[in-house]
């Protein structure tokens, strides 16, 4: 008899090295995608207590910027405590939703397959797009499993022609700049990696850069 494999998924937790304002914007997805989540409903940290400690670690960043061991030091102190945070909720979704794809990641959190057999990428999906600063975009993707980097791509005139943006590392927070106010732009994209290269674009998303 032939046992079938179950299919399991885990968080990526690259973000415990990653940059400080990336670890700010996983909080505030995290927040968002967990507040009345009906599958995970006992997180080992609230929400509350999560946010607190991002507003602390964005404070502490503002400090840091004037200088100072101090106040480094005192960054690094509270960059730990949102990390430590973060991890905690990040293993708890892990462990209720690890064979639930759609589930797991609808914590917020980004994740990686346990399949190391390299197959199609699903087609990435933006969640929202920011135009509040003049001359540039902020899109919000959500991520893809096995997706190595991500590439977002604008059309003005109507996906006739599309300008290629630089690579990132991340879909969680793609800054599209410079931007021409007034312009209506077209902006999809895509995951890379996984047995064709490139998974789908996304779905296009329009808006005015400001």
């Amino acid at each position: 008899m032939t046992t079938q494999r179950v299919k399991s998924f885990r968080i990526n937790t690259g973000f415990t090295k990653g940059r400080d304002n990336d670890v700010c914007n996983l909080s505030l997805d995290t927040e968002d995608a967990l507040l009345n989540n009906p599958v995970f409903l006992k997180l080992p940290v609230s929400l509350a207590d999560l946010a607190t400690y991002r507003v602390a670690f964005s404070a502490a960043m503002v400090e840091a910027r004037k200088g100072g061991t101090d106040r480094t030091r005192l960054k690094k102190a509270a960059k730990l405590v949102l990390v430590d945070a973060l991890m905690k909720n990040a293993f708890y979704c892990q462990g209720e939703a690890r064979h639930e794809r759609d589930a797991l990641l609808s914590s917020g959190y980004d994740i990686v397959s346990s399949n190391r057999t390299p197959s199609p990428l699903d087609q990435a999906a933006i969640r929202s797009i920011a135009n509040n600063i003049s001359g540039q975009l902020t899109v919000r993707g959500q991520s893809v499993v096995n997706g190595r980097l991500y590439q977002a791509r604008t059309s003005t005139d109507g996906g006739q022609t599309w300008l290629l943006w630089p690579q990132c590392t991340g879909a969680r927070l793609m800054v599209l700049q410079p931007v021409i106010p007034g312009t209506i732009y077209r902006v999809e994209f895509c995951a890379l990696g996984g047995s064709t290269g490139q998974g789908p674009w996304s779905n296009p998303v329009t808006i005015m850069a400001t």
